[in-house]
């Protein structure tokens, strides 16, 4: 019997530990693996990211030690072992991490483009090209990186740029991305109606469409309408933010496990100070504390298609540093 070739036993092991039948290996019964299959949790690096609490509740179990012994049995199986590091392990360690370049010079002059496995939130008022950056964050990540996007979209302001004009076909043929191909399988756009949809659908569909490989970029359009919405009244502000805060930590949790490029637009309020008025992002310190880079983008006049983009809280620069930037038919400059 002919030898098993090296790349043939990596390939069979990468096949092995992608399969939620090798958990029985390490104690899990076929009862439970079909019991996590029914539920959408269809490979043993989807059950890293759950807390056994989670995995209690989902998969609507009597004992917590349970669900620990399956989030452990796929640590074993991965080698998950999570370690702390040296301070310069860290450095080489996010000057290996991709970046992508929006294409809007200035920008990526001052930040050097955007790093995956990090969050960046971009807030302004309609018409101010927030929904224009991340579609063409998502064409430029594809054309430099050959990963594509999930595109969430709570407001529907995707579907004009999608039917109407050729602005999506003049962003890919200025990056050299087939438009086809990018329609068809390089950008995912999903609508969630309520905020339980949109938290299922990150938990365990998005999840699994990131650990395939094909995606590498998600993009919530925008972060908190839903939450806006669907809380009302002051009395049910802390359970807006809590939960709020909860799809923020799920994100958080993709971009550490598999190095996630995440890309928040958020609504922007009008905050009276003394004589001016100036806009701020909503979502409060839960946003505030939870995303790595935030910008504002105002659009003094939407007949002009001139904007700028204010640092609000980036590494490394000044709050209040601004660049500038032009709304064309083939994204932004």
């Amino acid at each position: 019997m002919p030898r098993k070739s090296k790349e043939a036993e990596v390939k069979e092991k990468t096949q092995s530990i992608d399969d939620l039948d090798a958990l029985r290996s390490y104690g899990v019964s076929a009862q439970m693996i079909e019991r996590l299959k029914s539920v959408g949790v269809t490979s043993p690096k989807h059950l890293l990211l759950f807390n056994a609490e989670e995995l209690m509740e989902l998969l609507n179990l009597s004992e917590l030690d349970t669900a620990r012994r399956v989030i452990t049995a796929a640590r074993e199986l991965l080698e998950d072992e999570p370690r702390p590091m040296s301070a310069k392990e860290r450095i080489d360690s996010l000057s290996r991490q991709r970046v992508v370049r929006t294409g809007i010079e200035e920008f990526d002059k001052l930040v050097g483009g955007l790093r995956f496995g990090s969050s960046y939130e971009f807030a302004g008022e309609f018409g101010a090209g927030k929904t224009i950056m991340s579609l063409q964050i998502a064409v430029a990540s594809v054309a430099q990186h050959q990963v594509g996007a999930v595109y969430i979209d709570t407001e529907k302001t995707i579907d004009q740029y999608l039917t109407t004009g050729k602005l999506v076909e003049n962003m890919c043929g200025r990056f050299n991305v087939n438009c086809g191909e990018f329609l068809e399988r390089d950008l995912i756009v999903y609508n969630p109606a309520t905020v339980e949809e949109l938290e299922d659908f990150i938990k365990l569909k998005l999840a699994n469409q990131v650990i395939s490989g094909g995606v590498g970029v998600v993009i919530i359009d925008s972060v908190t309408a839903l939450y806006r919405a669907q809380f009302r009244g002051r009395e049910r502000l802390a359970e807006r933010q809590q939960r709020l805060h909860y799809v923020l930590d799920w994100i958080r949790r993709l971009t550490i496990k598999f190095g996630v490029l995440a890309i928040y637009t958020n609504q922007v309020m009008t905050m009276p100070t003394g004589y001016v008025e100036i806009k701020l992002p909503v979502g409060g310190n839960v946003l505030a504390h939870t995303v790595n880079s935030r910008w504002l983008m105002l659009r003094p006049s939407k007949a002009k298609p001139e904007g700028v983009m204010r640092a609000l809280d980036v590494p490394g620069l000044a709050p209040g540093t601004e660049v500038r930037y032009t709304i064309g038919d083939d994204g932004l400059h």
